[in-house]
C-alpha cells in the first residue's frame, strides 16, 4: 500500500465503515489480511477515522 491511498482503497474502507466497521477493526483487519507494517495499518486507520466523521457530518447536515 503507498502512502496515499486509492479511490478503491478508500471505497473498500467506506463499505466496511458501511457494515458497521470501527476504524481501529478496519485497520486491524486490513492489517492483518494485506500484511501491512504498523505505518500502513496507521495510514488505514486514519482514512478510516475521517471517512467516518465525514459520513457523520453529512448526515447531520444534509
Amino acid at each position: 500500500m503507498s502512502a496515499k491511498l486509492t479511490d478503491e482503497q478508500l471505497d473498500d474502507i467506506r463499505g466496511y465503515l458501511e457494515q458497521g466497521m470501527s476504524p481501529d477493526d478496519i485497520a486491524n483487519y486490513l492489517g492483518r489480511v494485506a500484511d501491512l507494517d504498523l505505518i500502513e495499518i496507521e495510514q488505514v486507520r486514519t482514512a478510516a477515522n475521517e471517512l467516518e466523521q465525514q459520513h457523520q457530518q453529512q448526515g447531520k447536515n444534509p
